[in-house]
């Protein structure tokens, strides 16, 4: 009995042991990202969990942890995601491509304190979605884009930048830090050597940004520029070079839930709030007044009191 009980022993201390290296290498194969990934790097068409020098996709959470990728590639595309994902930023990562260095088929968003530097023939950022529901969100993180055309382009899907940092520099005289249809720049510094242009509407508020371009730096046929002190300009006006400074930080993590949920939840809740304290208050006393005038007038129809 004994002897079956030191076997037994011996065996689960041997599969332990197993499972130790086998996880060991596994850490290492992710933490180690000396290698430099030459083709497309295309999560969009993912179906299972994939690893590899520097990133690692979780498939059944759709999140995509990056740690020191470096992604170097003739390919017209770097990095390609998919729809309803999360990128989470560690450590620093590089990503070059002929056209595109990384590309978002839907609605992503970008947490994590690391950097990612993106250097792009024509787009920087390619926000290829035709769905203007979507959002392209980076909530945290720092960012630096070199590209020929754009730093960041999207015809449709909403573009909001929260982050930590966003420097672009765009090669083409003629070329764009932003060209998108809705943008948002809420906090953070921006930085760029190009102006940023909506279709619909662009909100600047509350961030350190500086622009130096040969027209004007912020344009859209729906402007908001708010809490920002510019040098030497009262307010925004067409001027192609700015600099300012943030008057109001924009929170980027929620205080109410935390860390995981991203800072503008905690305004549209808030909005919710009030608008349930007007249901609730507002709307049952003006029910009562209009009751008591029905009342009144039925009385009065009644010959039961005068006017």
């Amino acid at each position: 009995m004994i002897d079956r009980a030191n076997k037994l022993l011996t065996i689960i201390i041997t599969l332990l042991a197993v499972c130790t290296v086998l996880s060991v290498l596994t850490i290492g194969s992710f933490v180690q990202a000396d290698a430099t990934i030459t083709e497309t790097l295309n999560i969009a068409e993912a179906r299972k969990n994939m690893e590899g020098p520097g990133y690692r996709w979780a498939n059944r959470d759709s999140v995509l942890t990056l740690n020191g990728v470096k992604i170097d590639t003739a390919n017209a595309y770097g990095l390609r995601l998919p729809k309803d994902c999360t990128v989470i930023l560690n450590g620093k990562n590089y990503i070059k491509a002929d056209k595109y260095g990384l590309s978002c088929s839907g609605t992503v968003a970008f947490k994590g304190n690391g950097t990612l530097i993106i250097d792009a023939g024509e787009a920087g950022i390619y926000l290829i979605s035709q769905n203007n529901t979507h959002k392209i969100r980076l909530l945290e993180g720092n960012y630096e884009i070199n590209a020929g055309k754009y730093g960041v382009l999207s015809e449709y899907a909403d573009f909001s930048f929260v982050g930590s940092s966003m420097k672009i520099n765009v090669g083409d005289e003629n070329g764009l830090a932003i060209s998108g249809r809705c943008v948002n720049l809420l906090g953070g510094s921006f930085i760029s050597n190009a102006p940023v242009n909506t279709s619909h509407e662009l909100v600047v508020d509350g961030l350190n940004i500086n622009i130096t371009a040969t027209e004007s730096a912020l344009t859209s046929p729906s402007l908001r520029v708010d809490n920002i002190k510019f040098k030497n300009i009262e307010s925004y006006n067409g001027e192609s070079t700015i600099s300012g400074t943030a008057l109001k930080r924009f929170h980027s993590k929620s205080i109410i839930f935390g860390d995981d949920v991203a800072g503008f939840v905690d305004y549209i809740l808030l909005a919710a709030f009030a608008i349930l304290v007007a249901a609730l208050i507002i709307v049952p006393t003006l029910m009562k007044k209009r009751k008591a005038k029905l009342v009144v007038e039925q009385l009065k129809s009644q010959g039961y009191i005068s006017e």
